[in-house]
């Protein structure tokens, strides 16, 4: 079965609108002729006959690999905090992202 469907304009407006694109008139054009042709290569696919064969979720089929949990002693804290200055008591100090902005860590 063979469709052919092209985006229209008012189509790849609405794409450019929804991930916030703004392109001009010639960017929206060369945007159309790509699309257009990734449309004609999946038209392509299409075609391919797959009667009896089923779907695959990934090619290979990897066995799961569980392990056991093994619980070990935290690092001591020192050697945590032995390649930073930005310390403050236990916690590492870092710059304000919300707020007042102060410009030091």
């Amino acid at each position: 079965m063979t469709v052919k469907q092209e985006i229209t304009e008012n189509e790849l407006d609405e794409l450019c609108e929804l991930a916030c694109l703004h392109l001009d008139a010639a960017e929206k054009k060369a945007i159309a002729r790509q699309l257009n042709t990734v449309i004609a290569l999946l038209g392509q696919i299409r075609e391919v006959d797959t009667t009896g064969i089923g779907p695959a979720v990934h090619p290979v089929v990897l066995p799961v690999r569980f392990r056991e949990d093994q619980v070990e002693p935290s690092l001591p804290r020192e050697q945590v905090f032995s390649n930073t200055v930005h310390r403050s008591d236990s916690y590492f100090r870092v710059p304000r992202i919300a707020g007042e902005e102060s410009g030091e860590i």
